[in-house]
């Protein structure tokens, strides 16, 4: 599939098939992750691969216990259907101050990758300035040590959906120039 298509055709996917995905190809799509750019190349990744349902379980508790009022509708019950989820953490010794915008980049890279492979996946956030406890329970789930956060939730799967196609704003509406001074 062309780059293009690959970005223009990614959708957020909530519903699974009752499918495995096979380990090599969870490891292909963690190494394409891996070149996602970071802070000074610092490469701070660490993926958690979950497939056990206790734990799959939990993670949706823990999302839906510190979803915001105005995200109600999004309950992360379907977490549990997913046959794969990962989390996306960054270790902060390598980081550079930078610890979410690494773990965005490399998930983006993931969800695009994912797409390109016939896989769905959404992206969930398992990090919030203003409510720390849902990456220190899900640190605390997992038992990660204190230099690694987690920053988003990837659910994977064989799609069970098609979405409608993605509304875009007009791009005119997104783009601005900038004026020259004359100085």
């Amino acid at each position: 599939m062309e780059l293009d298509e690959t970005i223009k055709g990614r959708r957020s996917i909530r519903k699974y098939q009752e499918k495995d995905i096979p380990d090599p190809v969870i490891k292909e799509l963690l190494g394409l992750a891996t070149y996602a750019p970071s802070s000074m190349n610092g490469q701070p990744w660490h993926f958690i691969v979950v497939k056990t349902e206790k734990i799959k379980k939990q993670i949706a508790e823990i999302k839906n216990k510190y979803c915001p009022e105005d995200k109600l509708i999004y309950k992360a019950d379907f977490l549990r259907e997913a046959p794969v989820i990962i989390i996306v953490c960054v270790d902060k010794q390598y980081s550079y101050g930078r610890e979410v915008e690494n773990g965005v980049l490399a998930t983006a890279y993931l969800l695009l990758a994912a797409f390109n492979k016939g896989l769905g996946s959404v992206y969930l956030s398992a990090y919030r300035k203003d409510e720390p406890r849902i990456s220190n329970e899900i640190r605390q789930l997992l038992d990660l040590p204190q230099h690694i956060d987690p920053i988003t939730i990837v659910p994977l799967g064989f799609p069970d959906e098609i979405p409608e196609p993605k509304k875009l704003k007009s791009l005119r509406e997104m783009i601005s120039y900038e004026i020259s001074s004359g100085k």
